[in-house]
């Protein structure tokens, strides 16, 4: 049996690598609705602290709660106006919200209150990117150009524009200027390799080496050159570059799945389910870890066990055509 490589596709988000969001020191997996409880005991002592509004709008917008996070930003943002993170953060939950009309007009606003905040430009520039006002994006990076021609941000911002709009050729041109202003542009580098891969040019390898030499630990370098290796018939590199992955984060679920499958390539079966047994466990919710589960048991002779696997596969996405066949075809 085989089976076609899945493909992950990693988005690159870019955001302004000067411009951290200062979160507080708990880890976002570490909200919790007691932790949101402990800030509004503080708020309550201290009703006019922006801080406390915005962590607790960080706390709500790392659980989801759009709602809860929206008050409380606009709430710091009232408290401190010019403040420029408190927008970007409410301009960040705006668009996961799909509220993409108020998320402009936040980061406008900004602007036009920090007219010389460079990284608010930035910001309300990608913002732009992502809702397809090409020529507004680009326009921004020309303006920062203009008072510095060797600002690498915004001439990845211009590469960023370019490869949206289908330009590789201009994109290629800017994303090399940025990885020669600056080296540590992780990204841009990831792009670059992409870039190539796509017109199938060997050097796309070289671009995703620099990555990870540049940031050994940075998952989505380490994903990339993988992809291109189990692309490129080179299995065993990837595989290994995958089981090095979950050294560095056991959660991230993409390396179990790829590794899975080429072990399942390679027909060594029980390997394979090893990788989609901890993928399943952990993100139960993911009907790929049980669809693929359940090949690696239907692969071994455990029928039952497939059968078993399809089903929660199709229960958690009841469109799951792939398990449905399988299912079916027992």
């Amino acid at each position: 049996m085989r089976y076609i490589v899945a493909i992950l596709s990693l988005s690159l988000l870019w955001a302004c690598k000067s411009d951290p969001v200062p979160t507080p020191s708990l880890a976002d997996n570490e909200y919790t609705d007691s932790r949101i409880a402990d800030i509004s005991a503080q708020i309550k002592k201290n009703s006019v602290d922006d801080k406390l509004y915005f962590e607790r709008g960080n706390a709500y917008y790392n659980l989801e709660n759009y709602d809860g996070a929206i008050v409380d930003l606009i709430q710091a943002i009232n408290l401190d106006s010019l403040n420029h993170t408190y927008y970007h953060l409410l301009t960040d939950v705006l668009l996961d919200y799909y509220r993409s009309k108020e998320a402009v007009l936040t980061m406008e606003r900004c602007v036009k209150l920090l007219p010389d905040n460079r990284m608010s430009q930035l910001k309300l520039s990608e913002v732009y990117l992502i809702l397809k006002q090409y020529d507004d994006s680009m326009e921004i990076c020309n303006q920062l150009l203009r008072k510095d021609i060797q600002d690498s941000e915004a001439h990845f911002m211009l590469g960023m524009n370019f490869r949206a709009q289908g330009e590789s050729k201009f994109a290629i041109n800017s994303f090399q200027t940025a990885t020669e202003l600056d080296p540590e542009l992780v990204d841009a580098w990831l792009i670059l390799g992409e870039l190539y891969e796509q017109q199938k040019d060997p050097i796309a390898l070289e671009y995703y080496n620099s990555a990870v030499n540049i940031d050994p630990n940075n998952i989505s370098a380490q994903h990339s050159k993988a992809f291109y290796l189990q692309n490129n018939g080179r299995v065993q590199e990837a595989i290994d570059i995958y089981r090095n992955i979950v050294t560095l984060d056991k959660n991230y679920i993409g390396a179990y799945l790829n590794c899975g499958i080429l072990y399942l390539n390679q027909d060594s079966t029980k390997l394979a389910l090893e990788q989609f047994d901890i993928m399943a466990k952990t993100k139960p919710d993911n009907a790929i870890a049980y669809f693929y589960r359940g090949q690696a048991y239907e692969g071994l002779g455990n029928i039952e066990a497939a059968k078993e696997n399809y089903k929660t596969a199709i229960t958690l996405d009841p469109e799951y055509v792939k398990a449905k066949q399988a299912l079916g075809a027992l």
